[in-house]
């Protein structure tokens, strides 16, 4: 009897551009500079990404732009989740009552990266694609600190990067 064995050479990883953003500006905000300074045309998505971590429920901005004319298509999404939780302890609610109960909870898409603020995602099928002046480009915008590539293969967190 004969043995056939199967090879998935032409399996590959998705291949994507993962840049970094720091900037102080609100998500909308940085959509609309990014808009204006590199043409896209980047929109809010009706579902955010979402991760649970253990009862608590994370929800990550997401903008997303379809670039057809040069099969591209761009994602920006927040790296920081923050939200305050108040602890169920039966206390007694004075005038002068400090909310000493209450504390703020951050968790990071990207662990390996707390200092990220956004990362900037370029799913392309073009092998010619150039980054360099993309990020010259970004790096025009006032309010944004530094941009800069990331290598995504190296990351642990890689799996949080596809939410398609």
């Amino acid at each position: 009897m004969a043995i056939q064995r199967l090879v998935l050479d032409t399996i590959t990883d998705d291949d994507f551009e993962l840049i970094a953003i720091h900037s102080s500006l609100a998500s909308y905000r940085l959509a609309f500079m990014l808009n204006k300074a590199l043409d896209l045309k980047l929109s809010r998505k009706k579902e955010d990404i979402n991760f649970e971590y253990n009862d608590l429920l994370a929800s990550f901005p997401l903008f997303q732009y379809d670039d057809h004319f040069q099969y591209c298509t761009y994602s920006l999404f927040g790296n920081k989740f923050q939200t305050k939780i108040t602890s169920q302890k039966n206390s007694s609610k004075g005038l002068f009552n400090d909310n000493e109960d209450d504390a703020f909870v951050t968790k990071y898409l990207i662990p390996e990266l707390k200092n990220v603020d956004y990362f900037l995602k370029i799913e392309t099928e073009a092998s010619e694609f150039s980054n360099k002046p993309l990020l010259a480009n970004m790096l025009t915008i006032s309010q944004i600190i530094t941009v800069y590539m990331v290598e995504y293969n190296e990351l642990k967190s890689k799996n949080n990067l596809i939410f398609e």
